[in-house]
């Protein structure tokens, strides 16, 4: 249940977003502007991303942590502090995974694209 009223969150970003879109690649635009414009675009992509896929991402991989970690309150200090102090090695196969599949889901709110590379 979500107590806020319409418009959600999600469709004021995408009329945020499809009102830039539009005015960029208008032909009024100034090309001094554009640039400024793209990335103001690309940040509320990223928000919007995030607001989709952060609880998801977040409870997977606080899940994969606290494992790796044996602890049930896992956080990234935590698992440095064990690789900092050689309870945790650099090349244990599972601590490796953990951190690609932990940048996988970061590039996938960051930068998706990049992933179809």
């Amino acid at each position: 249940m979500n107590i806020f009223d319409r418009p959600t969150i999600k469709e004021l970003l995408d009329a945020i977003i499809d009102s830039l879109d539009e005015e960029i690649n208008s032909e009024n635009f100034s090309n001094d502007k554009t640039l400024k414009f793209k990335i103001i675009f690309n940040v509320l992509g990223i928000v919007k991303r995030e607001i989709k896929l952060s609880k998801k991402i977040s409870e997977k991989l606080i899940e994969r942590g606290s494992n790796l970690i044996k602890e049930k309150n896992f956080s990234i200090k935590k698992i440095s502090e064990k690789i900092s102090n050689n309870e945790i090695h650099s090349e244990d196969q599972t601590l490796i995974n953990f951190l690609y599949d932990l940048t996988e889901e970061k590039i996938k709110v960051d930068n998706p694209k990049y992933l179809e590379k």
